[in-house]
């Protein structure tokens, strides 16, 4: 497993993870959210997709610290609440893993390698290659 930590103040990850917060209709709108909020979550929730396993434990259980942080931002909550709430999940977050670079995850292959949770960023690389050829 490999150990990733960025800086709080590293707004580099959001590029990184190619992660956008897209803009809820005008009605949705609660007081607090604005350009600052909607940039602190984005930045939290790209360094948990970064930094982070999909599973908190070894038994399979889901991280939903981004679910956390969405649902506080879409509430208004303020860029430090939005911070608290990142460093009091982070500690129970197992880290991701490193990326297999002898493994090469295609639509061929992809059953061969679906039990296997070592190959998680290989399985995101293979999903993400595939929504850009989409156009999405």
């Amino acid at each position: 497993m490999a150990e990733h930590s960025h800086d709080d103040s590293d707004y580099s990850v959001v590029d990184q993870a190619r992660m956008t917060l897209g803009h809820a209709p005008a009605g949705l709108y609660l007081p607090g959210i604005d350009g600052a909020t909607r940039r602190e979550a984005t930045r939290l929730c790209a360094r948990d997709y970064l930094e982070h396993h999909v599973f908190f434990n070894n038994r399979g259980f889901h991280n939903h610290l981004n679910h956390h942080l969405l649902a506080v931002f879409a509430l208004g909550a303020p860029v430090k609440r939005l911070q608290d709430i990142f460093d009091l999940h982070k500690g129970m977050q197992r880290p991701s893993y490193s990326l297999e670079s002898d493994v090469q995850i295609t639509a061929d292959n992809l059953a061969d390698y679906v039990s296997d949770e070592r190959h998680y960023p290989n399985f995101i690389k293979f999903f993400q290659g595939e929504l850009e050829a989409a156009g999405e």
